[in-house]
Parts: C-alpha cells; sequence; structure tokens
C-alpha cells in the first residue's frame, strides 16, 4: 500500500497581497502595510454608501502585517491605535474572509493539476467535521462557528494561509517529489503570491513544516520534504508553537524549557497528557508521526470569478486596466490547471452610488451599460466574446483593453467583478520537430477577439457561400467557428467544389451543354442608378458620363424569394463602357478602373448591370475583369 503524501501550500503574506493586488497601498506606494481579515458586511457596506475608505476601529486587531511594518516593530495582534503609535504613515486595509476563500480556492484549482485531491479545510479524524461547510463553498457566514474554533486552539481552521494537495503515487509522473514542488511553487506565484511548501504523511505535519521548518539549501528557498515514515523525525527540530496546542500552553512548555518538539517527545507520556489540554489525543498522534487527519476535498465551480474591492474610488481607465492585469493572468493560470479556455468575459464595473445617482439622474442614454444591483448597486456591465475559446492572459487583456478604452466611466469606480463564461476544453497543439520556428494556433483568433471588441462583432467573421440566385447574396459574413467545425466546412466545401468542378468538366464535353454564367469579379456595396439603358445610352456614374458601347445579355432570374414583400426580377447583363480614348486611340479592355466608392477612375472598363424588370431602371452592381 502506498504512503500517503500531502502537499502544504502555506501562503504567510496572503492578506497583504491581497491588498496590494487591488493598487498601490498609499499614495506614496511605499508605506509600511498591516491587514485586519474580517467584516465582510462592513467593507461592503460602508463602499457601497460612497466612502472613499473605510474607517477603522481604533480598538481592531491587525491580523497581519508585511516585512516593511515588521521592521518598524508591529506584530499581529496589536490593536490599530498601538499600531498607529509606533508607525505615523502606516497603511491599514481589510481584507474580508470572502476574500481569503476565494484565494485560497484559486490555488487550490491550480494545484489539482498535480494531484488527485486539494482542500482548503480539514475533517476530523473519524471523518469529516460536523457542521463542516462544503469545500469550495464561502466560510464568511460563519464566523460565530470560526470564532468559536479559534478560542479552542489557535490551529482551528485559522490563520486561513494553508492549501492541501494529495499528491500520493502522483510525484513521479512529474519527474519526482522535488520537481512536483518546484511546479507547483511556479504555478502559485504565477497567482501572485509567495508560498512555503512541504511534504509529509499528513496535512498537519506538512504544514507544520511549511510554517516554520528551515528550508533546506539543497531545495527551493521556501521547499521541504519529509522523508516517508520519517514525520516524527522531520518535525522534530521545529519549536513547540508548531504543534496544535493553545497559545497558553505553549508559553508554558517554553517557560519550562521546552523549546522544540522533539524535546516535548522525550517527556514521559502520562505526564505530557496532563498539559496539553483537549487537544492531547491530536498532539500525541503527531509526536509519534502519525497524522490521519482527512481532507475536505475542494469543489471546483464551473464558472470562473474574480472581484476585487477598491479602498478608494478609481476615476481612470489606467488603474482599472492594471487590476483587469491582474485578475485575467490569474483566470488564465486556473484555465491552464484545468486545460480548458475561455469563450465570453463578462466585465462588471461597480460605481460608487452617491456620485454615479448625482451624475447620471434618470438618464436613458446608458441603459444599455448601466445596471442597478441591489449588491454592488449601480454599474457598468459588458461582455466581450472569443471567436475562438482562449486562454493565454494577454490574449484575455487585449479585447477587454480595447473595449474599456471607448468607454467612458460616470462615476468612480469602487470595484471589478470578472466572469469567464463559455467554458470549453483548450486545443492541444501537436509539437512540429520539423521546423526551427513555431506558429502561435492563437494569434489569429486573439487578433479577432481584439477587433471584435473594437468594431463590433457583427462586422468580423468569415466569408461563406452561400446559395442564392441573385449575385450580391451569393456571399454572406459568418461568424468564426470553433476548429472542428471549421475543419468539418472546409472539408465538406473542398467535396462540393470537386465535385461542380467533376460535373462542369463533364458538361462542358457534352455536345450542346450550356456554360455557367460569367461572375463580376466586384461588387459594390450599394448598386448606383443609372437610369433606362441600351446600346449608345449616356449613363452617369460618380459625376463622369460615359456611353454604353454595347450590352451582352447574361442570365434571367424570375421572382426570386417571391415570399418577402421585394421579390427580384431581373435581366442581368454585361456593359462595355467608353468616355473616350487616351491619346487618340481605342479603349482597351481593363482601361476603366473602379475607384474606392465603386466608380469608374480611368476612360472605359466592363461593368456589371441589371435591369429591375418591374421598372425598366437600370443599375450599375459590379465590374467584371
Amino acid at each position: 500500500m502506498a504512503v500517503r503524501r500531502i502537499v502544504a501550500i502555506v501562503l504567510p503574506q496572503l492578506a497583504c497581497e491581497l491588498v496590494k493586488q487591488r493598487g498601490p497601498v498609499s499614495p506614496s506606494g511605499k508605506a509600511p502595510l498591516a491587514v485586519i481579515i474580517g467584516g465582510d458586511e462592513e467593507r461592503r457596506a460602508a463602499l457601497a454608501a460612497g466612502a472613499e475608505r473605510e474607517p477603522q476601529a481604533p480598538a481592531a486587531v491587525i491580523d497581519v502585517v508585511d516585512d516593511e511594518a515588521r521592521r518598524y516593530g508591529v506584530r499581529p495582534g496589536q490593536k490599530v491605535v498601538e499600531a498607529a503609535a509606533l508607525v505615523a504613515h502606516l497603511a491599514i486595509h481589510r481584507v474580508t474572509f470572502a476574500e481569503i476563500d476565494a484565494a485560497l480556492g484559486r490555488v487550490a484549482e491550480v494545484a489539482l493539476g498535480l494531484g488527485a485531491t486539494a482542500a482548503i479545510q480539514l475533517g476530523e479524524q473519524g471523518g469529516p467535521r460536523a457542521g463542516a461547510t462544503r469545500s469550495g463553498a464561502s466560510r464568511a457566514s460563519r464566523a460565530g462557528e470560526r470564532a468559536a474554533s479559534e478560542a479552542r486552539s489557535p490551529w482551528g481552521d485559522g490563520p486561513y494561509d494553508t492549501v492541501w494537495l494529495d499528491i500520493t503515487g502522483a510525484s513521479h509522473l512529474v519527474g519526482g517529489e522535488e520537481a512536483l514542488l518546484d511546479e507547483l511553487g511556479e504555478r502559485v506565484a504565477a497567482l501572485g503570491h509567495r508560498a512555503r511548501l512541504a511534504i509529509a504523511d499528513g496535512p498537519r505535519l506538512a504544514q507544520a513544516l511549511a510554517r516554520f521548518g528551515a528550508p533546506d539549501g539543497g531545495r527551493g528557498a521556501d521547499a521541504l520534504i519529509a522523508p516517508p515514515g520519517k514525520g516524527a523525525q522531520a518535525i522534530g527540530p521545529l519549536p513547540v508553537q508548531a504543534l496544535p496546542v493553545e497559545r497558553e500552553v505553549a508559553s508554558f512548555l517554553v517557560r519550562l524549557g521546552v523549546l522544540r518538539v522533539e524535546d516535548l517527545a522525550r517527556l514521559p507520556r502520562a505526564q505530557v497528557a496532563a498539559r496539553l489540554g483537549p487537544r492531547t489525543t491530536e498532539v500525541m498522534e503527531l509526536l509519534a508521526g502519525r497524522d490521519p487527519v482527512p481532507l475536505l476535498p475542494f469543489e471546483v465551480p464551473r464558472l470562473i470569478e474574480e472581484e476585487v474591492l477598491f479602498d478608494e474610488p478609481v476615476e481612470n481607465a489606467e488603474s482599472l486596466l492594471f487590476v483587469l492585469r491582474g485578475m485575467t493572468s490569474r483566470i488564465a493560470s486556473r484555465l491552464s490547471a484545468r486545460g480548458e479556455a475561455c469563450g465570453r468575459l463578462n466585465v462588471a464595473i461597480a460605481y460608487d452610488r452617491s456620485i454615479a445617482r448625482l451624475r447620471l439622474g434618470d438618464r436613458e442614454d446608458d441603459a444599455a451599460l448601466l445596471l442597478e444591483d441591489e449588491e454592488r448597486g449601480p454599474s457598468l456591465r459588458f461582455h466581450v466574446d472569443m471567436p475562438v475559446p482562449l486562454s493565454d492572459a494577454g490574449d484575455l487583456l487585449r479585447p477587454i483593453k480595447a473595449k474599456l478604452e471607448r468607454i467612458e466611466l460616470a462615476a468612480p469606480a469602487v470595484g471589478v467583478h470578472l466572469i469567464a463564461s463559455r467554458i470549453a476544453r483548450a486545443r492541444q497543439v501537436q509539437l512540429d520537430l520539423s521546423r526551427d520556428r513555431s506558429v502561435d494556433p492563437d494569434s489569429l483568433p486573439a487578433l479577432l477577439a481584439e477587433l471584435s471588441a473594437e468594431i463590433g462583432a457583427e462586422r468580423v467573421g468569415v466569408l461563406e457561400i452561400a446559395d442564392a440566385h441573385r449575385p450580391e447574396a451569393r456571399s454572406r459574413l459568418g461568424p468564426v467557428a470553433d476548429e472542428a467545425a471549421t475543419a468539418r466546412s472546409s472539408a465538406a466545401a473542398r467535396a462540393r467544389a470537386v465535385a461542380e468542378r467533376a460535373a462542369a468538366e463533364q458538361g462542358a464535353g457534352a455536345e450542346g451543354a450550356e456554360q455557367p454564367a460569367p461572375e463580376p469579379a466586384r461588387l459594390l456595396a450599394q448598386p448606383i442608378p443609372l437610369g433606362r439603358v441600351g446600346r449608345g445610352a449616356i449613363v452617369a456614374v460618380d459625376r463622369h458620363l460615359y456611353a454604353i458601347e454595347r450590352l451582352s445579355f447574361v442570365m434571367r432570374i424570375d421572382a426570386v424569394e417571391w415570399w418577402t414583400p421585394t421579390p427580384a426580377s431581373r435581366d442581368y447583363a454585361r456593359a462595355w463602357l467608353v468616355s473616350g480614348a487616351p491619346s487618340g486611340r481605342a479603349p482597351r479592355l481593363g482601361e476603366l478602373r473602379p475607384s474606392r466608392d465603386g466608380a469608374s477612375a480611368s476612360s472605359c472598363g466592363e461593368a456589371w448591370i441589371y435591369v429591375d424588370r418591374a421598372t425598366g431602371e437600370a443599375f450599375l452592381q459590379g465590374w467584371c475583369e
């Protein structure tokens, strides 16, 4: 039976990193940072009410500090008023539990590409914890249960910075456990997080190693691996704070001189059990190197969502693009781990409620973009469709940038919500070893997505051949289909073309076979009225007069599309237009060249015209070669 192997991904600066992803933490951008975790409803209500920044209560307790604030002496557990007395320019922000849960879920989703099960919560040794939230669901609504858990033990559910991954029997697929940690570290770094990684025989053993272990100089800077069956020896040099004991118990053991886990393991079991409190069984199991705690599997959401709330309103598109760049990068990392791609991006930019209502009032001209939401208030909403599902971060950002640069914000933005929908399987491109340079298969789809955002999706597509009698209706602009559908349609078109060519060749050999009607080389967007025409008639085209030297009948169509209000009955002909020979010589075919607007620019040429049989009026519809 394979030994259980668990990876612990500890994100010690997760809350600070989430704040920095919103933008500069202060006007100078270099102030030390302290973060308060919690207050989901209070923070959202304050920002929705139009407050420039959420006020921080002086009695609030700081949960996380960055390295700069730590150098000034600010520590987690201090009150806001105490920290402000130490550092006058300390930036204090709040991160909600919902944001923490979402960030841990993103890491778990990325990690799932390297293991069988990922988790952001643990169960009890006898099974999942009673009343535990379903994995993947937000824990923000269970603040009371979380507070009780923290009061019982400093471990409990907190400090909400760890993702576990079960890699039992999977590490050899990427070259071993060391290679797996390297790959996992790169994936987490792509999300913008600094992680400490460790592998052990259980989740709590791996978490203790990741949090308190000194990295081995021969491996990555923040990676540790406990050999199978050696969990007790691996956590032996760690401080006693690495065990799931209450702070008072850990402080008591330190005063007795029991500084490390191995010191505690050497003491008599009965005396140790009397001092460890309600978690004696768990601690004694860890001291013996056993960690049977199960993982609560994380359920990957079908839709990929990213949301950022600003502490200070944003009034320009450049700042929004900075935030959207990070959001699309995280979406691309999650899509890559899934092996999927995105076909549509839905963007919602939440406005400052009071300023938006003051500026817009009852205006209806922005109704297509401005929507009222009970939770987020007024917001600017639009979507970007990808002609082909894409998964690269740059390709996802380009159409959003093109769309956002043409939109003017009606009020300062207090948040951005991005949803990747129409999830499809990503295309797998086979490596081409016959060429030194490989062709990017997503370069054209990315360009089409950007053009669709700039000029409209209805103006971008693929020219298709349609079955119609009228020449102007024989081609149409169709939507860009996926690769499989395009391949099927291309194969069908090639087969149809081969069949038509064979039939034409066979018919050409038959005596008296009807030849296909000639086709114009270029059709005009709008036919030009010529009036009544005949041989020798004078017609005006783009302020120039031409004489019709001769007419050649081509074909007749009767009552085409008779079921419509305007059925077509036309006679088509090729007309030779002459406006005088240059230098006294006879005109030659092709000297009359159409200009940009469809009119002629020289002396003569062959035109494609039709006569409406109902009115007798002729129209110039195109040019022939």
